[in-house]
């Protein structure tokens, strides 16, 4: 076996779910399905079991649900990285996957192509937050304690992140600095190899993450 091939556990209190998810994502050779669970203490037990690089957790589940199961198996396995995926755009469900340490929050709607980029970037250290929660985690972050990175910005670029971080178009960025689009759009491409981000949702959450916009 490949030593770049992704562990992942998936944990859904439904078996159909957890069976589908397995079969589509079992398609890309990059990722190994090594276990499943139906609620969080049992994905904590699983994790002990199997030592996955990945666990895809649902947040509504009976017994544990996956906020608690996200605590329980970052505060034993910090290395174990959490992807939360469910449903639900409720804030509190999002402030409390962050706060105890959930890399990620994605929708069950979304295609299986993204799921599979999502679980490789958060494999490689990349959060992925999907658009429609960016506003609710840069509202949060900031009250949550986690490592920052240190990385040499100018000005222009931080001017930039703080427009990423904000919605703005490169368009839009490209009047406020009196840049050309094309000037712009080689900045964002230099932030995003600087920051190991590959997307401007991405981005943004990694500049607030890391106390890179004021």
């Amino acid at each position: 076996m490949k030593n770049d091939v992704i562990r992942v556990i998936i944990v859904d209190d439904s078996l159909i779910f957890r069976e589908t998810i397995a079969s589509l994502l079992s398609q890309d050779p990059e990722i190994l399905i090594v276990a499943n669970a139906s609620n969080g203490k049992e994905a904590y037990g699983k994790c002990k079991e199997y030592n996955p690089d990945i666990v895809l957790m649902d947040v509504r589940m009976p017994e544990c649900d996956g906020i608690e199961g996200t605590k329980l198996i970052k505060s034993s396995f910090p290395e174990i990285k959490v992807i939360m995926f469910t449903t639900f755009e409720d804030k509190d469900y999002i402030t409390e996957a962050i706060r105890y340490g959930a890399e990620g929050y994605i929708f069950k709607d979304s295609g299986q192509d993204h799921i599979r980029t999502v679980i490789k970037s958060v494999k490689k250290g990349y959060p992925v937050f999907h658009q429609k929660v960016l506003n609710t985690v840069v509202q949060s972050i900031p009250e949550i304690i986690s490592e920052k990175v240190n990385i040499d910005l100018t000005s222009t670029e931080k001017k930039i992140l703080s427009y990423i971080v904000e919605g703005k178009s490169n368009k839009e960025i490209s009047i406020l600095l009196m840049l050309s689009e094309g000037r712009i759009r080689n900045i964002i491409s230099n932030l995003f190899d600087k920051t190991g981000t590959c997307d401007r949702t991405q981005l943004a959450v990694f500049a607030v993450r890391n106390d890179l916009v004021d």
